[in-house]
């Protein structure tokens, strides 16, 4: 992964407007008043612009990456916003213009439009409106609520209207022609009636470190067209789904931004945002192909830190082999790495489990996730915690593709609850712990899996819903674990997938490799996400 781009740009950015053919610059910008030029500035790292609404999408953006602007670009939104027409001539209206693009209507009244003109200190709104049908006279139609708006905030108006459409005629034609941009900078040059050129003009610092991440839906135009102006690069990701499109996340780490704008609802939450940026940006992908763990089937084998890592390996390799073709996704090889188990005396820490250290099973770890494979660490249960049995491998779980595998109905009795059990309580913390992990250091998700022979071993184990629920981060599998015979096996799976909650996937660990290696012999209702072993 290059590091991010270390390029000398202040954190407020000044796009000087200079003074007629004189050549003086521009004094200093007040912080109140008409601007006299435009102050754009660069926005935190990760910026989410999510509101549904076009109008508050679009004001949003205004007030993210403009400082101070002498002109904007007002149109109407909701009723007043008839057809695309009049948001793609806004849009590029605004872009020519690098200024602002602002909407009426909606969740924004004529005020709030008039409010932001004021804290621009705009004293030129370009305000656009459909052009008037044929015979029918511009007097007939009634002054937008755009012009309204900004005659309130004091600022001159210039009108900007669609062509209207006749017969035959091509819609899908450039808004603006070269002819008809400069034709309108003529204009918005004469309305500033001070002789300094509109913004467009003049030689400008942009925000060329920034990066627009974007989801386009009708009537994020506006927005969009803001950011444009201000000279942020803009990328689309289609359905905001960053981790499932390996292309869009090799653009976002190649050009690691100083940073970077999601806009539109489609991106999750703003914490999810910039999780996901933070994970493009490191640039490893899971064996899936993407930083997602679904769609897949995983098959795994055992090793451990004495196991030669390249036997390992192909032992994986081929396992997932006897899977390939089957639906579901693709097969993906996994390496359960025996990190811990459950001992037969107390140890020095009196935690009743064997730990191995973690710094010798880092050959093994590494050397199945260099061959395009997924890690769990096998986590033994004692008189701790599951969360304190996982800790001491955070180093481990801080690289792309691993997880823990745990085994609840080893827990030994601490004198007051019984053994074989921990609470859903413990399970969700040791989950939360696991998805800080994968957050903290820009991680793709990664999985945790419970062992189980019987479903009372996690109490209340129908609250697990809530916890997979909770987070993206994680993908949580419960593994009906059976030692016994092939009869006793299925018995195993129908009383753990029953009523398994939603969001908690499926897994299958057989007794024996002949038994979870054969695809006749896995369970197929519900299809297991994880076959592994005992």
């Amino acid at each position: 992964m290059p590091a991010r781009k270390a390029r000398f740009v202040l954190s407020t950015l000044t796009v000087v407007l200079l003074a007629g053919a004189c050549g003086d610059e521009v004094s200093p910008q007040p912080s109140d008043g008409p601007a006299v030029q435009t102050v754009v500035r660069e926005p935190a790292s990760t910026v989410l612009l999510d509101s549904p609404d076009p109008a508050e999408l679009a004001l949003t953006a205004s007030q993210q990456i403009f400082e101070r602007s002498p002109v904007a670009v007002v149109a109407g939104s909701g009723a007043d916003l008839p057809d695309g027409a009049v948001r793609a001539l806004h849009a590029a209206a605004a872009e020519s213009l690098g200024a602002p693009a602002l909407l009426v209507g909606g969740a924004v009244s004529d005020r709030g439009v008039s409010d932001e003109l004021d804290r621009l200190g705009a004293r030129v709104a370009v305000v656009v409106r459909p052009g008037a049908d044929p015979g029918e006279t511009e007097s007939a139609s009634p002054e937008p609520l755009a012009a309204e708006a900004a005659r309130a905030a004091g600022v001159e108006v210039v009108t900007l209207e669609t062509p209207a459409l006749l017969p035959g005629s091509d819609p899908g034609v450039e808004p603006l022609s070269e002819d008809e941009e400069q034709e309108l900078r003529d204009r918005v040059d004469a309305a500033l009636a001070d002789g300094r050129p509109s913004p467009a003009s003049s030689p400008a610092a942009r925000l060329t470190e920034v990066l627009a991440l974007t989801d386009p839906r009708p009537g994020q135009e506006a927005a969009i067209a803001t950011l444009r102006a201000a000279g942020a690069v803009d990328h689309e990701v289609p359905g905001g789904d960053i981790a499932g499109a390996p292309e869009v996340i090799e653009h976002v780490d190649s050009v690691q931004a100083l940073a970077v704008v999601g806009v539109g609802p489609t991106f999750g939450s703003a914490e999810e945002f910039a999780w996901r940026v933070a994970a493009a940006e490191r640039g490893e992908l899971l064996p899936t192909g993407t930083q997602q763990l679904l769609p897949a089937r995983y098959v795994s084998v055992e090793g451990g830190r004495r196991d030669d890592p390249a036997a390992v390996v192909d032992a994986a390799a081929a396992a997932a082999d006897t899977y390939a073709g089957l639906e579901g996704g693709p097969v993906v090889p996994t390496v359960v790495v025996q990190a811990s188990a459950a001992a037969g005396h107390e140890g020095e820490d009196g935690d009743w489990v064997a730990e191995e250290p973690p710094a010798e099973l880092e050959p093994l770890v590494d050397a199945a996730r260099d061959a395009g494979q997924f890690v769990l660490l096998d986590v033994g249960a004692g008189m701790s915690t599951l969360r304190e049995e996982v800790e001491p491998l955070e180093d481990l779980l801080a690289r792309p593709g691993v997880g823990v595998m745990l085994h609840p109905e080893d827990r030994r009795s601490d004198g007051e609850q019984p053994p074989g059990q921990v609470s859903a309580a413990e399970v969700e913390d040791v989950v939360r712990y696991i998805e800080g992990v994968v957050t903290n250091h820009g991680l793709p998700p990664t999985m945790v899996v419970l062992h189980q022979t019987r479903p009372e071993s996690v109490v209340d184990r129908d609250q697990l819903g809530r916890t997979a629920a909770g987070t993206e981060a994680v993908e949580l599998v419960v593994a009906a674990d059976r030692t016994g015979g092939l009869t006793t096996t299925e018995w195993v799976w129908g009383r753990v997938t029953d009523g398994l909650p939603d969001g908690v996937h499926a897994g299958w660990a057989g007794p024996e490799p002949e038994y979870y290696r054969s695809v006749e012999l896995v369970p197929t209702d519900p299809a297991p996400l994880l076959v592994t072993g005992s």
